[in-house]
C-alpha cells in the first residue's frame, strides 16, 4: 500500500503542476533608469550630456528628474536643437546655394561660408525664437517678423541695429503679409520654382513640412499618353485628366498663394543688394497660369497671411508638429510614429496653448521615449531602443564635454572671396555631415539612424582630436575650471585616485552610476594602466583612455 502511494506521488505532482502551471510571462518593456533617462532627454533636447551634479542628484533622488528636464528646456542648446529639428522638414542647410560676393557683402568682408550659413538659417532662427520664448507655436506661420543678422539684413533689406549686433527679430519693410516662415525670403530663395512648376514644389513643401501631407507620396496611376515636355499639354491634363486633377485640384490653389514671391533668383545677375524676393504685382499670375485661385483644400481666397492662419487652425498642423517633435527627439522616422503615441502628445500640445516647450517636455517624459528594451524577441524587434546621435548633436556634445570644435578654414577662394571657416560636423561641401549620418538638405534628405563605416570613422577621428584637446586644456586649468579631469593632476597615477576619476567619467559620459571596484571601472583602469606602463606618460594614458571612451557606442547612441 505504501509503495502504491509512493508510485502515485509523481502522478499527483504532475496533475497539480498541470492545474497550477503559471502562464507564460507577459512581454515587458523595461524603462531606462533615472540617470539613463536624463542622459537620453539631455541628448535629445540639447545634444549634450547632463552636468555631473545633475546626474548625481537624480541618482540619489529620481524625483529630481523632471525639474532637471525643465532646466534643459532653458538651455541655449535647446534652441539649436529646434533649428536642427525643423531643418529636417524645411531642408534649408544646403552648402552649394551661394549668393554673389558683390556690393555690401564684399565691402564688409564676409566669407562665402558666413553668407550661406546666415541666409539659410533665417526661417530656422524665426522658429527658434518663437519656441525659446514659449510663444504659441502657431506664430511660426502668422507672425509679421523675421530673424536677421547683419548678413541677412544686407541681403534682403531690413532695418538692422548694427550697434546691438547678433540676431534680431525685425519686421519686414516691404508690406508683405504676416505669415511667419511663409513670408521669409530665404525659404523661397532656397526652394525655387523654375519653368512651368508654377510654385507647386513650394506648395508641396509647405504641405509636407507643416501638415505631414506629401502630395508626391500618393499612389496614383500615371497616364503615359501625356506629353510632359509640352507645357500646354500638361496644363490641360491637370484640369481634364482625372488622375492628374485628383492632386492638382488642391495642389494648384495652394501654390497660388506664393505667386507674390519671386520664383527664383539668377545669382549671376545680382550686382547689388538688397534683393527683392517679394513682388506683389505678380499676385494674380495664377489667372494666366493654372487658372485656379489661391485656396486651402477647398477653402478659397486670401493671401499668404490667410494661408498661415488656415494652417494654424488645421488639426493636421498640431498633429504634424507632434509627429516631427517625437520623430526627431526619439530618433525614429516621423512617418512611422503610431497614432497611439501621437494622440496624447497632440492633446497636451493644444491644451498648453501650442507651447512647443510643453510638447518637447511631453515627448521626453513619455513611456515610449523612456523605453530601454523588451523581455521578448518580438517586442524587442519592434522597439526603437537606443538613439543614434546626429552629427550636429555630436558637435555640441564634444564641445560641451571637451571644449573642442572640429573646424577648418578652407584655404581657397570662390569668385574672389575666401570660403572661410566651417564646422566639419555640420558641413557637407568640405565636412563630414552626411558621411556621419546627417543630411545635406538636397541630395541626402533622410538621416541614417544606424552606425555605418563612415560614421564610425568620423566618430573615431573626432574622439581622438577631442581627447587630446581636453587633456591638455584640463591640466593647464584650475581644477574647478576643467571639463573632465577634476580629480587628478598631470602626475597623478595611483590606482585609487584614477579609479575615483573614472567613476565621475562613467557617470558624465554614459550616465552609469558605478563604484570604484565595479567591472567597467576596472576595465577602464586596465587601459589606463597598460598605456602608462608602456609609455610612462600620464597625459598619454589619459588621452588614450578618453579616445576609447569618447568613441564608445555609449556615446554614439543614447
Amino acid at each position: 500500500m505504501r509503495r502504491l502511494r509512493l508510485l502515485a506521488l509523481p502522478l499527483l505532482f504532475t496533475a497539480c503542476a498541470e492545474e497550477a502551471a503559471p502562464a507564460a510571462p507577459a512581454a515587458q518593456v523595461i524603462p531606462l533608469t533615472p540617470t539613463e533617462h536624463l542622459v537620453r532627454a539631455a541628448m535629445a533636447l540639447t545634444g549634450t550630456r547632463p552636468p555631473l551634479a545633475a546626474l548625481q542628484v537624480v541618482a540619489a533622488d529620481p524625483a529630481a528628474l523632471e525639474p532637471s528636464i525643465d532646466r534643459l528646456l532653458e538651455m541655449q542648446q535647446f534652441g539649436e536643437t529646434i533649428r536642427d529639428l525643423h531643418n529636417d522638414a524645411l531642408l534649408m542647410r544646403f552648402d552649394l546655394q551661394l549668393l554673389p560676393h558683390v556690393d555690401k557683402l564684399a565691402e564688409r568682408g564676409y566669407t562665402r561660408a558666413e553668407v550661406n550659413r546666415s541666409v539659410m538659417e533665417e526661417p530656422l532662427r524665426l522658429i527658434e525664437q518663437v519656441v525659446v520664448e514659449d510663444r504659441p507655436y502657431t506664430e511660426i506661420v502668422t507672425t509679421g517678423t523675421t530673424m536677421a543678422d547683419q548678413v541677412v539684413a544686407d541681403v534682403w533689406g531690413l532695418d538692422y541695429d548694427e550697434g546691438a549686433g547678433g540676431w534680431q527679430e525685425l519686421p519686414w519693410e516691404d508690406g508683405r503679409p504676416a505669415a511667419g516662415i511663409l513670408s521669409t525670403s530665404a525659404l523661397w530663395y532656397r526652394h525655387r520654382s523654375a519653368g512651368f512648376n508654377l510654385h507647386r514644389e513650394r506648395a508641396n513643401l509647405v504641405s509636407k513640412a507643416l501638415l505631414c501631407w506629401d502630395f508626391l507620396a500618393r499612389e496614383l496611376p500615371i497616364d503615359g499618353s501625356i506629353d510632359l515636355s509640352d507645357p500646354k499639354a500638361v496644363a490641360h491634363a491637370v484640369v481634364i485628366n482625372e488622375d492628374c486633377a485628383s492632386c492638382h485640384v488642391t495642389l494648384d490653389p495652394l501654390a497660388g498663394y506664393f505667386s507674390s514671391f519671386r520664383p527664383f533668383l539668377l545669382e549671376q545677375l545680382i550686382t547689388s543688394y538688397p534683393v527683392a524676393m517679394y513682388q506683389p504685382e505678380n499676385a494674380d499670375e495664377w489667372i494666366e497660369t493654372t487658372g485656379r485661385p489661391p485656396g486651402y483644400f477647398g477653402d478659397q481666397g486670401g493671401d499668404v497671411a490667410a494661408l498661415g492662419r488656415k494652417i494654424a487652425a488645421d488639426p493636421r498642423f498640431s498633429l504634424c508638429a507632434a509627429r516631427r517633435f517625437y520623430g526627431y527627439l526619439a530618433g525614429v522616422d516621423p512617418a512611422s510614429v503610431s497614432i497611439e503615441i501621437l494622440a496624447p502628445l497632440q492633446q497636451r500640445f493644444v491644451e498648453s496653448g501650442f507651447s512647443a516647450k510643453a510638447l518637447a517636455r511631453a515627448v521626453v517624459l513619455s513611456e515610449a521615449f523612456r523605453a530601454s528594451h523588451a523581455t521578448d524577441e518580438a517586442s524587442a524587434a519592434a522597439l526603437p531602443g537606443y538613439k543614434k546621435a546626429r552629427p550636429e548633436q555630436l558637435a555640441r556634445l564634444f564641445a560641451d564635454l571637451t571644449g573642442f570644435r572640429w573646424e577648418a578654414t578652407i584655404p581657397f577662394e570662390l569668385d574672389g572671396a575666401p570660403f572661410g571657416k566651417v564646422d566639419l560636423a555640420s558641413s557637407d561641401l568640405f565636412g563630414f555631415r552626411s558621411l556621419a549620418g546627417g543630411i545635406d538638405s538636397y541630395y541626402v534628405t533622410t538621416p541614417t539612424r544606424t552606425m555605418s563605416t563612415s560614421a564610425s570613422l568620423f566618430l573615431r577621428r573626432y574622439a581622438a582630436r577631442a581627447a587630446g584637446h581636453v587633456v591638455e586644456a584640463d591640466f593647464a586649468a584650475a581644477a574647478d575650471a576643467r571639463k573632465l579631469l577634476r580629480r587628478v593632476e598631470a602626475e597623478t597615477s595611483d590606482e585609487a585616485s584614477v579609479r575615483a576619476q573614472l567613476v565621475d567619467l562613467h557617470l558624465r559620459l554614459y550616465g552609469e552610476v558605478l563604484e570604484p571596484g565595479d567591472v567597467p571601472i576596472t576595465e577602464s583602469w586596465s587601459i589606463f594602466r597598460g598605456v602608462l606602463q608602456r609609455t610612462g606618460d600620464v597625459r598619454h594614458a589619459w588621452k588614450t583612455l578618453l579616445t576609447a571612451m569618447l568613441q564608445d557606442l555609449k556615446v554614439a547612441y543614447y
